[in-house]
């Protein structure tokens, strides 16, 4: 059997896209066919277009976008696609979404979730372990990632101060107000040493100021709210294009395990029936053979 004859439907279509791509018969950014198109020109099923169109995403041939249709990739897109992502996965830490401990949902369910291709996951969550949000197994971030927990104490320290800084440019921590580690704690989270240096960062940033409390015959240490209008929310370079404060948080799965299962179930099922695919051509190649 000839080798371009057993190559599966999706894999042909991904060939023929791809290769209008390279001779710039598709240039970057401009849109895809319609799926109908699709199907209509490669006489395939909606499934099979899906399949071709999702290889090539993974591939950062194309890139979707939500309620537009499917582009051409630019270079620009890669950065604005990464920063969508590495933004926030950032945040669904900083506002518990992504709790301490939590798993992240694997590779190919994120890349689905934020139709962004394969290696854009794969460098934001990176970045964000190097960062010291996220920690993987091995060296490489691979298909188990998890969010740090409150015993690393670099980690513990930004949580408590992202979640600090948001406290207070939301108001829940209006201008004046007093804060103390222990209460920090009982807020928040962590422990005595993650909260004391968070509140010094604070202090350094300019958002609180440092100040000294009687509490009987009790000396303590406690800042006094100044304002926040200013500066990073966070201490990872990274943020979410156009994001508001006010704007609702896109969640993923909260369940890792649900959303693994869910995508390994349902490349199973992709795989069977590339298997019967496969099957299907040689029984009809042997039948040809037979019949010559």
């Amino acid at each position: 059997m000839a080798a371009d004859e057993a190559r599966l439907t999706f894999e042909r279509i991904a060939d023929d896209l791809r290769q209008q791509i390279r001779d710039g018969e598709l240039r970057p950014g401009q849109l895809l066919p319609t799926q109908s198109q699709l199907m209509q020109t490669y006489k395939a099923s909606s499934l099979t277009v899906q399949k071709a169109i999702r290889l090539l995403r993974n591939e950062g041939w194309v890139i979707a976008r939500q309620g537009r249709g499917t582009f051409v990739t630019r270079s620009a897109d890669f950065e604005d696609a990464f920063e969508k992502v590495a933004g926030d996965l950032q945040q669904q830490i900083y506002t518990g979404i992504l709790e301490p401990g939590a798993r992240l949902p694997a590779r190919e369910v994120l890349a689905e979730h934020y139709a962004v291709p394969l290696n854009v996951v794969t460098n934001a969550i990176a970045l964000l372990a190097s960062n010291s949000l996220l920690r993987y197994p091995g060296e490489l971030p691979g298909d188990e990632v998890y969010v740090r927990d409150w015993d690393d104490h670099g980690f513990a320290t930004q949580l408590v101060h992202g979640r600090l800084v948001r406290k207070i440019r939301d108001g829940s921590l209006p201008k004046g107000a007093t804060v103390t580690v222990d209460g920090v704690i009982a807020m928040i989270g962590g422990d005595a040493e993650a909260a004391d240096q968070a509140l010094t960062f604070l202090a350094l940033e300019g958002r609180v100021k440092k100040i000294h409390q009687r509490s009987g015959s009790r000396q303590q240490t406690a800042y006094v709210i100044v304002g926040g209008e200013f500066g990073t929310e966070v201490p990872v370079p990274v943020q979410s294009a156009n994001e508001s404060l006010d704007a609702p948080q896109r969640e993923f799965p909260a369940e890792a395990g649900l959303a693994d299962l869910t995508h390994r179930l349902e490349r199973a099922l992709e795989r069977i029936e590339e298997l019967e695919e496969r099957v299907e051509r040689l029984e009809h190649g042997g039948q040809a053979g037979d019949n010559g």
